[in-house]
């Protein structure tokens, strides 16, 4: 089971990354090696800035 875990865990940062990459593309912010080492914590925070909830 933490085997599931990690790998679920791993393709959520890979998720952030590629969604933030492509945000970044157009305006042109963080490289992807600085985002590799960010936490998933961190990358949430950071997707939830460029990608705010519509309510």
């Amino acid at each position: 089971m933490a085997t599931h875990l990690r790998k679920g865990l791993e393709r959520l940062k890979q998720f952030y990354i590629k969604k933030l990459m492509e945000s970044e593309q157009q305006s042109g912010g963080t490289s992807a090696s600085e985002l590799h080492t960010l936490t998933i914590r961190e990358l949430a925070n950071l997707y939830k800035k460029t990608y705010p909830a519509n309510k």
